[in-house]
């Protein structure tokens, strides 16, 4: 945990003085009142990278500050069960929702609500709970009496979320058919044994009909929450090896097991990750050029991009 603490505090250092300047800053022309919203600070990163850790302890080390901070994590706008299920019925064809984690299996009148909460002075914030061991893995959100709450008239300074998928940005139409057809030739040529049990060029497995409708939706949750015209800053996890996925999440999921006696079992984790794999190949190298790298943005020195090893200690650490 030492070590853990150590590289958060040297992360702190670059995002403190974002976070300073925009709480002195007046609140902006389009404010409620004299209500300022909090800092918005997205975390995201591959699965089993240690977003809900860095999450936590950047909370922690705020907080430590003087400063208010609260978190919440994507997962937790999930669908209800029901919901999941009903996306995966209504989509057969469709392997990449027939579990939950795509753009399409959250609930977006959920993060509306959500987020609004923060655009106001109101007494309380309700952060919502999904509870990922319900259903034998395939998890549902708890009800609303048991969601974490902030204390009432709490100002909370910063709100830091997190994602496997914050950053990601949707393709046009026609960026997404060559991606398709480029992925295709490549994969008749595939010669490595280690991409057959865990791939990592997944697209050309997936029709084009599944693939958009993963990246429409991709670009309803970019306007609504998830673009970077609604983010202050992101801290972003990656790794010099794809592969390393697989082993993070399914150190994962044997953590759940000793946890809750529950969850996936070593086949449905490969399966789980096989699911994020098309999403990582079509948007993540977008992301390592910029997430803020938009016409008209002026917002710099805004993404903390950190590269880690298989053992998800830091290897490379750049500010842009």
């Amino acid at each position: 945990m030492a070590t853990v603490e150590l590289d958060v505090n040297r992360v702190l250092q670059l995002i403190l003085p974002h976070i300073k300047r925009y709480l002195s800053s007046p609140p902006s022309i389009f404010e409620k009142g004299s209500y300022q919203r909090p800092f918005k600070l997205a975390v995201t990163g591959l699965q089993g990278s240690g977003k809900s850790t860095w999450s936590a302890e950047i909370v922690n080390a705020i907080n430590k500050t003087g400063l208010k901070a609260k978190t919440l994590s994507l997962d937790d706008l999930y669908l209800p069960h029901d919901g999941l299920v009903a996306v995966r019925e209504s989509n057969p064809m469709n392997r990449l929702v027939r579990t939950r984690g795509q753009p399409g299996t959250h609930d977006l009148v959920l993060a509306k609500w959500f987020f609004e909460q923060f655009e106001q002075p109101t007494k309380e914030k309700l952060f919502p709970i999904f509870d990922k061991s319900k259903f034998g893995g395939e998890g549902d959100r708890l009800p609303q009496n048991e969601w974490h709450r902030s204390e009432p008239g709490e100002v909370v300074d910063v709100l830091v979320f997190e994602g496997w998928c914050m950053g990601f940005q949707a393709l046009s139409d026609s960026a997404l058919r060559n991606a398709w057809e480029e992925a295709r030739v490549a994969a008749a040529t595939l010669t490595d044994g280690a991409d057959i049990k865990l791939p990592i060029q997944t697209i050309a497995n997936h029709s084009l009909e599944n693939l958009a409708f993963i990246n429409e939706r991709l670009g309803e949750y970019n306007e609504m929450f998830m673009g970077p015209q609604h983010w202050d800053y992101l801290v972003h996890l990656d790794t010099d090896d794809l592969r390393n996925v697989y082993a993070w999440r399914l150190e994962q999921e044997a953590w759940l097991w000793k946890l809750k006696g529950t969850g996936m079992a070593d086949e449905a984790v490969i399966e789980f990750i096989k699911g994020y794999m098309p999403a990582y190949e079509l948007y993540l190298e977008s992301l390592r050029q910029g997430f803020f790298r938009i016409p008209g943005s002026n917002k710099m020195n805004c993404q903390l991009s950190m590269k880690l090893d298989s053992t998800r200690k830091i290897i490379e650490i750049r500010e842009f």
